[in-house]
């Protein structure tokens, strides 16, 4: 049996790279990480590996939506942005239904559950032809070629430090303004700010080397940028749960299951409290007061 190879092995840095060089560095390490998550993912369909295979893919898209403004927002940054996007739309469902058969499958009647689990398997057998289809191989052969060429193909291309920082204000901005009445919030509204602190994490994941001393030591607990990274998490987290709560209770109707009791109080308070720690928060990429 093959075994999933893990997370994505985090990018380290050097303070001398331009935006373009940084940007080649992170997407490229995420679509290796892609490739390795794909081949357990086709053999075994492990629901690990799946997950690793999204991640991959959002490393990727993250990076490439915070530098895309520094960058001058080109036509061709876009698109690769939007051809990944849409292009890994079947790994949602599949994972979906398995966070349902993980957190619900075996409390049902064995009827109820083999549909459930009917549907996980044509939604892998969708994804497995997806990632081994003509489009998902010539997206790579783009990305590439893109990535090679894009520091001639951009109108600026500043230090990837100042970048960086630009990108992250506004992403950490943008987490701080949403999440700033989530009691009063819309499933929809919290889910933006599920998505952009998953953004804003990824992002500090990605370039946060470039604020660590030594720069090795952003993943290492207890560091600055680890632990800032963690209070994103804290906020992303709790929201996911309510995400994934509803997403399950939509899939346990479709196959004649009563919803199941779920908590929306507790994950609210946690993610709002999390909202105010970050609020409070020096961010790593910025000096000390």
């Amino acid at each position: 049996m093959t075994s999933t190879p893990g997370a994505v092995a985090a990018a380290v840095l050097s303070a001398d790279l331009t935006a373009t060089q940084a940007l080649d560095v992170v997407v490229r390490g995420a679509g290796e990480h892609v490739s390795r998550h794909v081949e357990v993912l086709v053999a075994e369909r492990e629901p690990e590996a799946l997950h690793q295979v999204r991640v991959g893919v959002r490393r990727a898209r993250s990076a490439i939506s915070l530098l895309r403004r520094p960058l001058g927002d080109g036509e061709k940054l876009a698109w690769v942005a939007t051809e990944i996007r849409d292009l890994a739309v079947p790994l949602g469902p599949a994972r979906d239904l398995d966070i349902t058969v993980r957190d619900h499958a075996d409390a049902l009647p064995r009827p109820v559950r083999e549909q459930l689990l009917a549907r996980r398997e044509a939604a892998y057998d969708e994804v497995v032809a997806l990632v081994g289809s003509e489009r998902w191989g010539d997206l790579r052969t783009h990305v590439d070629g893109l990535l090679r060429h894009l520091h001639d193909e951009v109108p600026a291309d500043p230090p990837a430090v100042e970048a960086a920082t630009a990108a992250l204000d506004r992403s950490l901005r943008r987490v701080l303004r949403r999440g700033a009445a989530l009691a009063e919030a819309s499933p929809s509204e919290r889910h933006e700010v599920r998505k952009e602190a998953r953004r804003l994490r990824y992002g500090i994941q990605a370039f946060g080397s470039l604020y660590a001393v030594p720069s090795g030591t952003a993943v290492t607990p207890g560091s600055p940028v680890h632990e800032f990274t963690q209070r994103v998490a804290d906020v992303q987290d709790p929201l996911g749960d309510l995400g994934d709560a509803q997403t399950s209770r939509h899939l346990l109707e479709l196959v004649g299951a009563p919803p199941p009791q779920t908590d929306t109080e507790g994950p609210l308070r946690r993610a709002s409290e999390a909202v105010e720690r970050l609020r409070a928060a020096t961010p790593p990429w910025r000096p000390a007061p």
